[in-house]
């Protein structure tokens, strides 16, 4: 069995991020474009750290209600963390700073006003210096108008970058699949899932419960679990009901030290934990962020899981992720690495009449 506890193997791994969000689509008064596949191959690689928006607005600009708002509205807080951190990370230069190298980083923010534009508006546009590079432009004839066409569009502008930084991990993690993993959890569940070989196999007390992969270093865990339940109704994707599921299956197969065992952390009440719910690949989806502990030892930290409605089988097949990482408040990366192996999963169909 393994138990949650940091692995005194020293294990070097290079850790990538991910982002979440639902996915993005423009609405009038928007454009998107940029580079094609046939431009793709002269172009340089990204730049910049994984989560960092480079923003590209002149000093008056920065300083006005404007420039304020949109700061605020980058570093807004990441949902379901035990400590705050930003959304994105933000570093700001003026216009007459970009140059070639600043053009090359991977999500960037062009800010322009300008009396003589025709209208307020706001582009999406991919790879324009670099690959894969997200690039918002944001046009406006005023700083106030500026202002009220940050405000029309904070969703939009930010979904566009989450989903960029998901997609680029999605990417990546395809390269570095590990396959014989992969298709073993596949063919147990009745799915298709994209499992990076970052990852390794960690066995729970009944393997027919649930799938467990973890990395495991000497500073941090980052896990991922796999198991479903039927289908019974509505109430089945619902916040306590996928809670009282989770909560039986974590008592009896993750375990800790001195006997104690994960749980969710809803001491504070279930209102910490935060749910929504949306579509995936034709599926209904509810999505929970929130936090875990250990129930007899003084361990915890965040977690994202992810309830998928698989119609066909009347079930619901479930992706829940955690991370551990006492020394650092930093875990908003690694959980953004869970949530990208979550947005692989595609359901094949499975054989139910062995399920519990």
């Amino acid at each position: 069995m393994c138990g949650v506890g940091i692995n005194v193997r020293h294990i070097y791994v290079t850790i990538i991020l991910v982002v979440f969000a639902a996915l993005v689509s423009c609405n009038s008064g928007s454009s998107e474009g940029g580079s094609t596949k046939a431009d793709r191959s002269s172009l340089p690689s990204v730049t910049g750290r994984n989560g960092e928006v480079l923003v590209v607005i002149n000093d008056d600009v920065k300083r006005d209600t404007s420039g304020v708002y949109l700061r605020a509205m980058l570093t807004e807080s990441f949902v379901g963390l035990s400590a705050p951190e930003p959304l994105f990370d933000m570093t700001t230069i003026p216009a007459a700073y970009l140059d070639n190298l600043m053009k090359t980083f991977r999500n960037m923010l062009v800010v322009e006003v300008d009396a003589s534009l025709k209208s307020d508006t706001v582009h999406f546009y991919n790879d324009v210096w670099a690959y894969p590079q997200a690039y918002v432009l944001v046009q406006s004839r005023s700083k106030a108008a500026l202002l009220k066409t940050l405000q029309d569009n904070h969703i939009k502008i930010l979904s566009y970058l989450v989903k960029s930084e998901r997609d680029r991990l999605i990417s990546y993690d395809k390269k570095i699949k590990n396959v014989a993993l992969s298709d073993e959890i596949g063919k147990k569940w009745g799915i298709e899932i994209t499992v990076p070989n970052l990852f390794t196999r960690c066995k729970p007390v009944d393997s027919n419960d649930l799938s467990w992969v973890r990395i495991d270093t000497d500073e941090y865990q980052c896990a991922l679990m796999v198991y479903d339940f039927p289908y019974i109704g509505e109430g089945s994707l619902s916040k306590e009901y996928i809670l009282d599921k989770r909560d039986k299956l974590l008592r009896k197969n993750v375990g800790g030290p001195a006997g104690s065992y994960m749980c969710t952390e809803i001491r504070y009440g279930l209102d910490e934990i935060v749910y929504k719910s949306g579509t995936h690949n034709g599926m209904q989806v509810a999505e929970l962020r929130g936090l875990w502990r250990m129930e007899g030892y003084a361990m915890g930290g965040p977690f994202v899981l992810r309830a998928h409605y698989d119609a066909e089988n009347s079930r619901v097949i479930v992706t829940d992720g955690y991370v551990y990482y006492p020394s650092r408040e930093k875990k908003r990366n690694l959980l953004r690495q869970l949530e990208a192996i979550m947005y692989t999963i595609q359901v094949k169909g499975k054989d139910t009449s062995n399920q519990n």
